[in-house]
């Protein structure tokens, strides 16, 4: 890896010291005076009418200060519940405000809101609200909600819907090799570390500070001035910190609107902790799908069809599409002939939300055990098909992919691997009595990048504040971002601090995406020009500074702590010697926030190749990973030892995805059966081998400045697929529904 790949050494994490430690304060541990707290009551039905609430024993427990239901409950302004996604001004994961009528839309749905002194008293009331229903018959499955079923063109401005090509003609071609099969993902549930939760204090009537855990301060921030009708600066959002996300934290949910409207009521501080058991109903999950392949090659393995049709589910409530086609098929090889078709059903089930790699992680699941059964078809190395239709260009927009070196992940991974030892035959490879599989996938993600604005503070004795209203989700932003700065600044990384997680500071995007350290980081870019620009002006018109009279678009960063002449770098001076004769202690600027540049001459996207080996005892039949080889090309590595804990995090998704994670509902109730860390399993130490990560390529400059593409999703794209595929090796059963539990093996 060349100097210009890596930024600087692999650095601690500067916020390390502050969590092994407990300083470092998430949002519902801040400390507000005289706060309350609020419990929820939710629905035990899924769809049907509220007919009568009492709330009267409730209100007479000690120390209730407030019950809200629909029948009392203060009316929202109408805001749009989407104003242009993560890179505006946020999304309302639901249209329907919470306690707004007596409809009940899902199972869970928030049907009471208690607000009380302690939240045992809270608790204790909410269990003494008595609700009555009058029944219908929910929609919750495909099935049952076939009437309902969309197509929808576009999500978030990209089709969903793609026909290149001939595909019905190459599909009836019979001197093709084809295959087609169904692949099944359940629900899953986000479930980090950090469950979500709000303080909402009102200064006063016109003036909000909520401490909320968001991975999108200025979104919760604008959805609720909108909301509650309040001057966008009169609301403000801390969160410094967040422990986990995946994407359950992007959007605003209804507990963050009945903190803020129960304080109200109230008139004093109002907590509220969203409990793991309501996780699986108020804060989103990865929708089912159900996914079918087709495919064409002919017998040298050359692609002539793909066609990926995919259904999902939303709620009646808020519309969440998962692309999973358009995600994974739409951009992954090269065939002359390509559909994507995807269908929606409304059920009642709450609404779905993002979830690492939303669309791209169940696609490329789907489409590369499609691609290995393909393989097998063909009788044909999996790594060889992959090559064969390795794509240069992006296959439907037909402009190339910027600084993609797939071919050598692909390379390094088999090498690192062992790979050439791979006897293809089913069950032929042994350790004792166990079976031994090996399979691999590949791993994608698209370059997203959004808007956003960086305030720079440098001070003469070198040190530098910066500041940007994004976020850490606990994937090593505040490292990276100080790392980005202190090279762009010209400033030692140990005189740099980074600030984030405040909507007081300068616009930063959603984080999410992978898009954070392409934007914050251009964003930081931009910044230090302009203060490179500022002290450049200051040393010009200073008779004592070798730069004086120099012209100012001659003038850059030189060297670290110096601006000089770019073509004769003789000709130099210092920050501080700059500021300090200017008689400034510091000097500050800040970026301006704009819609990101568009370049529709190429297309960035993020690649990656998984191998995985599984060793199962068939008396069992347990599926154990006791090896991967990751290689991934995601542009410049700007933080060396986050960036392989990335990958690592989303491989250890992507086993919990393949083996363990499942999400259950009642069909009798549409409430999920499954609804605590006891039953639905993630993986733990025990489930998880070594991990082996590289990364490949260069940086990628004509994506932005810095040459970084992002990374936080791309490590789950993939990884089922190599498990399953693996699996398929080692017992010669094709699980296509996941997760791959031993009854499925027997």
């Amino acid at each position: 890896m060349s100097a210009t790949t890596l930024i600087g050494p692999a650095r601690s994490r500067v916020d390390g010291r502050l969590k092994v430690t407990g300083a470092a304060k998430y949002s519902v541990e801040f400390e507000v005076p005289k706060c309350a707290y609020g419990w929820t009551v939710e629905s035990n039905i899924a769809k049907g009418k509220i007919t009568a609430i009492e709330t009267k024993a409730a209100q007479a427990v000690p120390g209730v200060l407030a019950v809200l239901t629909h029948l009392n409950m203060p009316k929202f302004k109408e805001a749009p519940k989407k104003e242009g996604g993560g890179g505006g001004a946020g999304i309302r994961n639901e249209e329907r405000f919470p306690l707004s009528d007596d409809g009940v839309y899902y199972a869970g749905q928030y049907v009471a809101l208690v607000v009380a002194e302690t939240i045992e008293q809270a608790r204790h009331a909410a269990s003494l609200v008595r609700v009555s229903y009058a029944p219908e018959e929910p929609l919750l499955t495909m099935e049952a909600a076939v009437r309902k079923a969309d197509k929808p063109k576009k999500n978030n401005d990209t089709p969903v819907q793609i026909n290149k090509g001939d595909v019905a003609t190459a599909l009836k071609d019979a001197s093709l090799v084809k295959i087609e099969q169904t692949y099944i993902t359940p629900t899953e549930t986000h479930n980090p570390i950090e469950m979500s939760g709000t303080i909402a204090h009102w200064e006063d009537d016109q003036k909000l500070t909520l401490y909320d855990a968001t991975q999108f301060v200025k979104g919760v921030q604008n959805i609720l001035a909108r909301s509650l009708g309040l001057e966008l600066e009169n609301v403000r959002i801390i969160c410094p910190f967040v422990g986990g996300a995946f994407g359950c934290k992007g959007a605003v949910w209804m507990h963050v609107l009945l903190a803020a409207m129960g304080s109200k009521v109230a008139g004093v501080p109002v907590k509220m902790h969203v409990t793991r058991r309501n996780m699986f109903v108020g804060a989103g999950h990865r929708t089912p799908t159900r996914q079918t392949l087709s495919l064409a090659a002919t017998k040298d393995g050359k692609l002539q069809a793909i066609q990926h049709v995919s259904e999902t589910l939303t709620s009646p409530v808020g519309q969440f599409t998962e692309s999973c086609g358009s995600r994974s098929t739409g951009v992954m090889y090269e065939s002359p002939s390509i559909r994507v078709e995807e269908t929606v059903y409304p059920v009642n089930v709450s609404t779905p939300t993002f979830m690492r790699a939303p669309g791209e992680c169940p696609g490329t699941y789907a489409l590369e055990c499609a691609m290995d059964e393909l393989a097998i078809a063909l009788k044909m190395d999996p790594v060889a098909l992959r090559l064969a239709n390795h794509a240069d260009n992006h296959p439907t927009k037909n402009v190339p992919f910027s600084a993609k070196h797939l071919r050598e992940a692909y390379q390094l991974g088999a090498e690192k691997f062992g790979w050439s030892k791979r006897n293809p035959e089913l069950r032929s490879m042994r350790d004792g009595d166990l079976l031994v599989g090996w399979g691999m996938a590949t791993a994608t993600y698209p370059a997203h990048k959004m808007s956003a604005a960086a305030k720079v503070i440098l001070r003469a004795d070198n040190s530098a504040t910066v500041q940007c209203a994004t976020h850490d989700l606990g994937t090593g932003a505040y490292t990276a971002f100080t790392q980005i700065s202190s090279e762009q600044l010209g400033v030692p990384f140990e005189k740099v601090t980074f600030e984030l997680g405040k909507s007081d500071f300068p616009f930063g995007p959603v984080a999410g995406g992978s898009n954070s350290t392409g934007t914050v980081g251009t964003a930081i870019h931009e910044a230090a020009v302009l203060l490179h620009k500022a002290l450049a002006e200051l040393a010009v018109k200073d008779s004592k500074s070798p730069l004086y009279n120099t012209k100012i678009e001659e003038i850059g960063m030189v060297a670290e702590g110096r601006i000089g002449i770019v073509t004769d770098q003789t000709k130099s001076d210092s920050y501080a010697d700059i500021l300090k004769r200017a008689g400034r202690d510091s000097i500050e600027v800040q970026s301006e926030q704009k819609p990101p540049e568009e370049n529709k001459k190429q297309a960035f996207q993020s690649w990656g190749a998984h191998f995985c080996e599984v060793k199962i005892d068939p008396l069992l039949p347990r599926v154990q990973v006791t090896r991967v080889v990751s290689v991934m090309n995601c542009g410049r590595i700007v933080s060396a030892k986050t960036a392989r804990s990335q990958i690592m995090g989303g491989v250890t998704m992507g086993i919990g995805m393949a083996l363990t994670e499942e999400t259950s509902y009642d069909p009798a109730t549409g409430l999920p059966v499954i609804r605590n860390l006891a039953d639905y399993h993630v993986p733990t130490n025990a489930d998880v081998p070594e991990i082996d990560v590289s990364f490949v390529g260069e940086p990628d400059f004509a994506f932005n400045p810095i040459g970084a593409r992002g990374m936080g999703e791309i490590g789950i794209t993939g990884i089922a697929a190599a498990i399953a595929n693996a699996v398929y090796h080692a017992t010669g059963k094709r699980v296509r529904d996941l997760p791959i539990t031993p009854d499925k093996l027997i």
